[in-house]
């Protein structure tokens, strides 16, 4: 599984390419899903707003967007990350920088395996998944 992670900004500390790529790693095997090329991007604000008008006609900051290129096969797509959202939702619900980041890039991945949020459920769903895989990144990979 080729994962790339790509700092197009880099005013935070993120955890380590090989811990990232250990999460997704865990995050496919437990999901039973096949991996296939999977990009993370860390940008700031700016950019996150720009590619949320752009592609999703949505005119606010959000902390991750997710673009699947699959529909069948291998789960293949990029997940753009704001580091400044994620650091402002750290603030904000008292998370820890490191804990939001991970909650957020498991939060993409699941996107891309056509988890959805868009009803109380789903919603419920992936928080307890997130939840999950932020307990075993703790656990584990630190």
């Amino acid at each position: 599984m080729p994962v790339n992670i790509f700092h197009k900004y880099s005013k935070f500390q993120t955890p380590s390419k090989n811990r990232l790529i250990q999460l997704i790693e865990a995050v496919f095997y437990k999901e039973n899903q096949k991996p296939g090329d999977v990009n993370i991007i860390f940008v700031d604000n700016k950019e996150i707003l720009s590619l949320n008008i752009e592609y999703l006609n949505h005119h606010y900051y959000t902390d991750v967007i997710a673009f699947y290129y699959t529909h069948s096969g291998p789960v293949e797509g990029d997940i753009f990350i704001s580091l400044d959202k994620v650091y402002e939702n750290s603030r904000e619900y008292e998370t820890g920088f490191e804990n939001e980041l991970i909650r957020v890039v498991v939060h993409g991945i699941l996107h891309l395996m056509g988890y959805t949020d868009k009803t109380n459920e789903g919603k419920q769903q992936m928080r307890q998944l997130e939840d999950l895989y932020i307990e075993h990144y703790n656990l584990h990979l630190r």
